[in-house]
């Protein structure tokens, strides 16, 4: 190539003014949008990245509760309801084999079968969008009586080792160290007990079953935020629970004033007064609530009750009757009371009436009443602190609305204090769990 065309090439790939200004016009542009790219990157990390700190740690450790200076916080709320759906979970499927299992030719599987599909619709009630509330409830009550049980154990000095809780989680499992010593069966304990029911194990489970399942659980139980350090505290508050029930327990006296009687209950004043006049004829009692329970004019019946104290009667007669018996003489016979209902006359005579060493029964029913009385009178007395609500909710119906709203005006919340996000539209700092 001759010099004068190199020199014609050089020309050509030099770029004239007007074209450098429109590339570096271009190169400007490329980098704003660049760092407009990036920044756009940022900034959606960085709400995500918030959203799930604000969510998952912040809220999280947010009380639902304060008791006595002790908080309840969002995640041990929510992980136990979580925990207390998949056992009504686990129940409903253990229910519904059961009843594919029934031999329908046996006489008696048609009672069976209508009791396992009653209890079936319970829990099937119970896990439905619309009893989510009902469920946070009380796993709310639970969780606050048991930090009360925890508190009063302090005091009492009561405590559990951790060997007993591994042990306690063992027998959960069904996985017994020694099987020839049998494991004594818990008492019935109300809805408010902050207990674990075990898991149905027909058969005996070893060591390494046990091992198996509870590897197993801790794996199901952390894909719903349950974390082996809140199963085993809750484990340690069944413990400490029991431990408490039996020292108040044994402070309940085991004699008392009691009455054994009989009555005759019935919805018609003039029966109730012509059998009254025929009792003071001379007629037999027995003979008369025979009569009365074949009487298809009217509803009533007649019952005999064998020693039971004052406070028990209550709860089977009310408060107002209770007080006639325990008025009357051995031998006496009332005339026609009106219960506090006004539904029902009762005819009441008093068999006998002494001190005497209560019942079985009757003493397990008293023990219960008084732990029940003494949690209503400690959350009277404790300082029990719900936070305040945030803002006002949005309801996805116009009764939980206004309920909502109605709760947020007045800094009291009914409805929603437990509930939080459900279904109130996310204006709150906890929510039920509607899972699994």
């Amino acid at each position: 190539m001759t010099k004068k065309a190199k020199k014609r090439v050089r020309a050509s790939k030099e770029l004239t003014r007007k074209q450098l200004s429109r590339l570096e016009r271009e190169r400007r542009i490329e980098k704003w949008l660049l760092w407009s790219v990036v920044a756009l990157v940022i900034l959606v990390v960085g709400v995500l990245g918030y959203g799930f700190f604000a969510e998952r740690i912040v809220k999280a450790r947010e009380p639902v509760v304060i008791v006595e200076g002790d908080p309840i916080t969002t995640a041990d709320f929510q992980a136990r309801v979580r925990f207390t759906r998949e056992q009504l979970q686990f129940q409903l499927e253990r229910l519904n084999m059961q009843q594919l299992s029934l031999d329908m030719s046996d006489p008696s599987a048609e009672f069976y079968l209508q009791y396992i599909q009653g209890n079936i619709r319970d829990l099937e009630t119970q896990l439905s969008p619309a009893s989510a509330l009902s469920i946070g409830k009380q796993v709310l009550d639970q969780l606050i009586v048991g930090k009360l049980v925890h508190q009063e154990a302090e005091r009492r000095g009561i405590t559990v080792a951790p060997e007993q809780v591994q042990q306690s989680i063992e027998q959960y499992f069904g996985y017994e160290r020694d099987p020839a010593t049998p494991t004594p069966a818990p008492a019935d304990t109300s809805p408010l007990t902050p207990t674990v029911d075990s898991l149905p194990t027909p058969t005996p489970v070893t060591e390494e079953a046990f091992q198996q399942r509870y590897s197993e659980s801790l794996k199901s139980w952390k894909e719903l935020g349950i974390s082996e350090q809140q199963f085993r505290s809750w484990m340690e508050d069944s413990l400490v629970f029991e431990k408490l029930r039996e020292q108040m327990d044994a402070e309940v006296p085991t004699t008392a004033d009691q009455v054994k009687l009989s009555y005759i209950s019935v919805d018609s004043e003039e029966w109730a007064k012509d059998a009254a006049a025929r009792l003071d004829a001379g007629e037999d009692f027995q003979a008369l609530a025979d009569e009365l329970e074949d009487n298809e004019d009217v509803t009533g019946y007649g019952r005999e009750l064998d020693w039971y104290p004052s406070s028990v009667l209550q709860q089977m007669l009310g408060e107002m009757l209770t007080g006639v018996v325990f008025d009357m003489q051995v031998g006496e016979r009332s005339q026609p009371v009106l219960n506090m209902d006004d539904s029902h006359y009762y005819i009441v005579e008093i068999l006998g009436r002494e001190t005497r060493e209560l019942a079985p029964n009757v003493l397990q029913q008293v023990q219960e009443d008084a732990f029940q009385k003494w949690v209503e009178a400690q959350q009277q007395v404790s300082s029990i602190e719900y936070p305040p609500v945030r803002a006002e909710c949005h309801g996805d119906t116009p009764w939980y609305k206004d309920e909502c709203r109605r709760s947020w005006r007045d800094r009291d919340p009914e409805v929603c204090r437990w509930a939080l996000l459900w279904p109130c539209g996310g204006s709150w700092q906890a929510r039920v769990p509607m899972d699994p």
